[in-house]
């Protein structure tokens, strides 16, 4: 008897955990007509979506059991003959849903640690995402009215808004280092040019291994990949330093003003001085309003270099590592021909890059008066 009591208690521990690590979806519906089919997807190696079970609304309500999954991944439910989807991360959890016909995106779930998680920082996107349109509202009223005070202000405010919410995203993916919200956290910020490549590979390093095999997870070691060494539009300039023409060291960073250009160039590169004397002019026009130059030589020889900064009058900084098309500096940002040129902003991000005669100019000008707002 005490081993027929024994078996039945283990038969039953296994089932429980059977049904503890299955992953079940139940739903209550507003809205919906009995009879409409749920589908389940998901989203392939390869990035392809795919059904893998359906069901059909009795009731206003919905239940589905699906086979554990061996490692969380974003899902998705669809209905039929119905525009939109419902976003939830499939775990091996019983995962509960309130869904709204009208606003899909308003659907309520409940169920896992990872859905938890994810939801959160949901949230807090939506959060920033209607602070800052509101801002931006605010800011073309004020600019219509030229309330030049309170639009620049307003201006302040948003960059103050974008930074906040770029923090959240680095802090979320290094607080929440062994969740799969984690790399689509690091992946947002890649994605969105709000951190470098280097420095979300750097953070991607503290994520779990097992959340590196994942889907996700091999798309950000592309996506990483593909961004390493290359600075774009959007991107954040790299620092750099490097000796100036007397030998000191001088970085990017010192040399920042409310618009900054990198301008990559040489003496014997012809194309660079016949460019040159807009680039003086520019300057002189523009340099009282914040705009700083560094220009970066590929010269290998010290005296050329030095020469044409004076016969050309560039009076700006100037640095060089004297090892022509194996600089350093030019390597790091890409840079394959001169002249080459990237716009910094004040936060040393590129919001410009290749622009030359009255284009450089035109964008300058525009860029300083929107400073002065």
């Amino acid at each position: 008897m005490k081993k027929i009591i024994l078996l039945t208690i283990i038969l039953l521990s296994i089932a429980c955990e059977k049904q503890e690590k299955g992953y079940s979806i139940s739903a209550e519906t507003n809205g919906f007509d009995d009879g409409v089919i749920v589908y389940v997807n998901a989203v392939s190696e390869s990035n392809r979506p795919t059904i893998i079970d359906s069901t059909t609304i009795q009731q206003g309500k919905f239940k589905i059991s699906l086979p554990p999954v061996e490692e969380n991944d974003f899902n998705y439910l669809t209905f039929k003959d119905i525009q939109g989807n419902v976003l939830f991360l499939a775990e091996n959890n019983p995962i509960k849903m309130t869904v709204y016909k009208d606003s899909l995106r308003s659907t309520v779930i409940k169920g896992g640690s990872e859905n938890k998680l994810f939801f959160e920082y949901l949230g807090k996107m939506t959060a920033y995402s209607k602070e800052k349109q509101e801002i931006s509202n605010q800011y073309q009223i004020a600019s219509k009215l030229k309330e030049t005070d309170k639009a620049s202000k307003l201006a302040v405010k948003q960059e103050e808004i974008n930074r906040n919410e770029k923090e959240y995203r680095r802090e979320f993916a290094e607080k929440h280092s062994n969740s799969l919200v984690a790399v689509m956290a690091l992946t947002d910020l890649i994605n969105l040019k709000a951190l470098s490549a280097k420095k979300v590979k750097e953070i991607y390093t503290t994520v779990e291994d097992s959340l590196k095999s994942s889907r996700l997870g091999k798309n950000l070691d592309r996506l990483i990949a593909a961004s390493i060494g290359k600075i774009d539009i959007g991107s954040e300039a790299e620092d750099f330093s490097a000796p100036t023409p007397d030998g000191n060291l001088l970085s990017l960073k010192e040399s920042l003003g409310k618009i900054t250009i990198i301008d990559f160039w040489a003496s014997w590169c012809k194309p660079c001085r016949a460019e040159n004397p807009n680039v003086v002019r520019i300057y002189n026009k523009y340099h009282d309003k914040g705009l700083n130059i560094i220009g970066v030589s590929l010269d290998r020889n010290k005296d050329h270099w030095t020469r044409a900064i004076n016969n050309d009058n560039l009076d700006w900084n100037h640095v060089s590592n004297l090892k022509f098309w194996q600089d350093p500096i030019a390597k790091s940002y890409g840079v394959r021909s001169i002249p080459a040129t990237f716009i910094l902003d004040e936060t040393g991000k590129v919001i410009a890059k290749n622009l030359r005669g009255p284009a450089l100019e035109t964008r300058i000008s525009e860029l300083l008066e929107e400073k002065s707002l």
